[in-house]
């Protein structure tokens, strides 16, 4: 900015350092004509294109500083999010964990029941379901089910009656969470008996 006050400061120099009794200077262009330009009118659009120059680089400071303000809160927001839902899933395994403190404390009572025992670990299992449900994570238990390698791992196959790539057996149930997958379910699959000739 400063450099472009400084060129039109040289302009106004140069100009007024020539022939006082010279207005302009002449240009011919190819209809032979002469035509004159006032200096004046240089001056003018020079002063004219400096403010715009002007204008333009107060344009671009703002608008990058608009950009950083956005980064910075884009951040902010996102930190806020993961810190939100850090927080709702350590809530919601507070439950279980004290859940597992209670049976523990429990276990080391010789009066203890095994009636007693499968009750609490049915109500531990009920209360981990519905922690999953609140954080809207999907049980995937595909028996029967066909195969399906985006939410199955097959760990083995089996010959058997049944349709081929069957699953026959869940050997360790997966999860997902809306449409993420967190565990593939890992599954014995059927395979077509081979028929001896």
């Amino acid at each position: 900015m400063k450099e472009d006050k400084k060129n039109v400061s040289e302009a106004k120099d140069s100009i007024n350092d020539g022939d006082s009794h010279i207005k302009g200077e002449t240009i011919e262009d190819g209809s032979n004509e002469i035509k004159e330009e006032p200096v004046k009118e240089v001056i003018d659009e020079i002063t004219l294109l400096v403010k715009e120059n002007e204008r333009l680089n107060d344009l671009l400071l703002r608008s990058k500083a608009e950009l950083d303000n956005f980064q910075k809160r884009s951040i902010k927001q996102l930190q806020q999010a993961q810190l939100y839902s850090t927080e709702k899933l350590s809530s919601e395994l507070m439950t279980i964990m004290d859940s597992l403190e209670t049976a523990t404390n429990l276990s080391s009572d010789s009066s203890l029941k095994l009636e007693n025992f499968i009750e609490g670990n049915s109500l531990l299992l009920k209360t981990a379901k519905e922690v999953f449900e609140k954080l809207e994570i999907e049980e995937i238990n595909p028996i029967n089910e066909v195969f399906d390698p985006e939410l199955h791992q097959a760990m083995a196959t089996k010959d058997s009656d049944s349709n081929e790539n069957t699953v026959l057996e869940v050997m360790q149930k997966g999860y997902k969470l809306k449409s993420k997958l967190l565990r593939p379910a890992l599954v014995i699959v059927s395979k077509k008996v081979s028929k001896k000739k």
